[in-house]
């Protein structure tokens, strides 16, 4: 069968930057992988939506970004090595003003914070497709008001779920632990297996799950690896692990990308008819 797809204008998703700050110079950031797995497999075009200072209130951000995102099809939240401040995510008492220690190398990154609550508000107002990838997972729970273990080598010690630094990059992205698949999920629907082997490198995880989240996923330690949006109309999946990475040699991880794409190009079909 011809894919032509590629005579038409495809599906368009953004994806979340993060801050990076050396010599004194900010740059918002992209892993290639990410944009590489998402224009082969999910057959989609991206864009990256940049991070936030929180110099306008949050209301205000939001609205800007509303009408950005009313052009996209999609949305793609990434993975960082920095952790999650829930004080940005949480719908009561957010804090959101700019201050000093924003952004520590490896530890905080609040201006992505910041993006990813606003990306994913309107995400949800607009009923798009999201895909959430390691600290993409972590957002989109304490987004719903779920809680977050800050440092799971203190809660679980039946499986090491934090990168062995010593080794090779691409060898850090290689499977290391077993998950299993909620049966009747979305993520069950998409690979039809009952057990994966995955990745692991975080140091967050999540403690208890948000409002109208499903658990999709869990490690035998009992840590969620994936979770979905119940009664949601479109696919809106988070993954504790990276599938981008070796996206070129895992099926799992291509069929996960190519039913994100599906989703992006049928929400563009509605949205185009609107």
């Amino acid at each position: 069968m011809m894919d032509n797809r590629g005579h038409v204008a495809c599906a368009v998703v953004g994806i979340t930057a993060n801050r990076h700050l050396h010599d004194g110079v900010h740059r918002d950031w992209l892993r290639r992988r990410y944009i590489e797995a998402l224009t082969k497999y999910a057959s989609v075009e991206c864009v990256i939506l940049p991070t936030l200072d929180g110099d306008l209130p949050c209301d205000s951000t939001a609205r800007t970004f509303r009408e950005v995102m009313r052009r996209l099809d999609g949305l793609v939240l990434t993975g960082d090595e920095s952790d999650l401040d829930p004080d940005i995510l949480r719908k009561n008492e957010r804090v959101w003003a700019r201050a000093e220690d924003d952004i520590v190398p490896c530890k905080t990154d609040r201006p992505r914070d910041r993006l990813s609550w606003v990306a994913l508000t309107v995400a949800g107002e607009l009923q798009m497709p999201v895909l959430g990838i390691c600290r993409g997972l972590q957002e989109m729970n304490v987004h719903r008001n779920g809680t977050l273990h800050e440092d799971l080598s203190l809660s679980h010690k039946g499986i090491t779920h934090r990168e062995n630094t010593n080794l090779p990059r691409d060898e850090q992205y290689l499977p290391v632990h077993s998950v299993k698949v909620a049966p009747g999920g979305l993520l069950s629907s998409v690979i039809e297996s009952e057990e994966l082997r995955v990745n692991s490198l975080h140091k967050q995880g999540v403690a208890e799950v948000g409002a109208g989240i499903r658990v999709e996923a869990v490690a035998d330690d009992g840590v969620v690896e994936a979770l979905s949006y119940r009664n949601s109309p479109t696919f809106q999946l988070a993954l504790q692990w990276h599938p981008e990475w070796h996206a070129s040699s895992d099926k799992t991880s291509q069929r996960i990308f190519r039913a994100f794409g599906s989703a992006c190009d049928a929400y563009r079909t509605q949205r185009s008819a609107r």
